[in-house]
């Protein structure tokens, strides 16, 4: 968790952090607030520091599936990954 929370915290203000286990699997859940510009932009902020998150913590545990989500007029969404050509 402290990985997660210094991957993130470096480059966002974090609102909250969970561990939880859901089925025996530990789940680290991360809410932070990016930089507001586009969605887009917002959208490519989320996901490359989610991918640092993920990078930082494969360094200390197994890493399965990373969703990032956004939040929408009181909706949790999914994000898609920015292509960048």
């Amino acid at each position: 968790m402290e990985s997660a929370t210094a991957a993130v915290g470096s480059a966002h203000l974090i609102e909250a952090d969970h561990l939880d286990i859901v089925a025996g699997v530990p789940r680290i859940t991360v809410r932070f607030m990016v930089e507001t510009s586009t969605d887009a932009d917002e959208d490519d902020a989320a996901c490359r520091t989610a991918a640092n998150m993920r990078h930082a913590v494969q360094r200390v545990a197994d890493v399965g599936r990373l969703g990032v989500m956004r939040r929408n007029r009181g909706r949790w969404e999914p994000v898609q990954a920015v292509s960048r050509e």
